[in-house]
């Protein structure tokens, strides 16, 4: 019995020790009719420590049928103290000849896409991002869910 619980333990040490876990992380489906560029997916998280530094990902995941090889989002940062900041991310999906750099089964298809790498958030307290699609077709079809991701990075 001791054996498996010190395996046990020895076991997670090394899953956790290979891979970031999220700090928050959250998903929302887009509505199968099409994403419009007024339909704004939200996420919020709450820094505790200023020290970490942290990398920011945003998950698409499109089926076969979406009809471009990128994808454009406008985030909207609301930090702590109110103040209000706005990137663009451009995406690109697919390469020249049309075959998708994500991964999947079937018909769908998943990209993580590094924002932001090696961050410091610059003051503590809750967070929140906004996503729109920036693209020139509304609505646009294809996207099938949107997902945000928080890492602390490894030293």
């Amino acid at each position: 019995m001791i054996f498996r619980v010190g395996a046990c333990f020895f076991i997670l040490f090394l899953i956790a020790s290979c891979g970031q876990f999220p700090v928050a992380s959250d998903s929302y489906e887009v509505n199968p009719e099409g994403w419009y560029s007024d339909d704004t997916k939200s996420f919020e998280w709450t820094v505790e420590d200023t020290d970490y530094r942290y990398s920011i990902f945003v998950d698409v995941r499109h089926n076969q049928n979406y009809p471009f090889s990128n994808l454009y989002l406008f985030l909207d940062f609301t930090f702590p103290n109110g103040k209000n900041r706005r990137d663009t991310l451009g995406c690109t999906l697919a390469d020249a000849r049309g075959n998708w750099f994500g991964s999947g089964t079937g018909s769908l298809i998943d990209h993580r896409i590094s924002f932001k790498e090696d961050f410091e958030f610059p003051i503590k307290g809750r967070y929140n991002l906004r996503v729109t699609q920036g693209m020139r077709q509304d609505p646009l079809q294809g996207v099938t869910d949107l997902g945000f991701r928080l890492e602390t990075t490894s030293d």
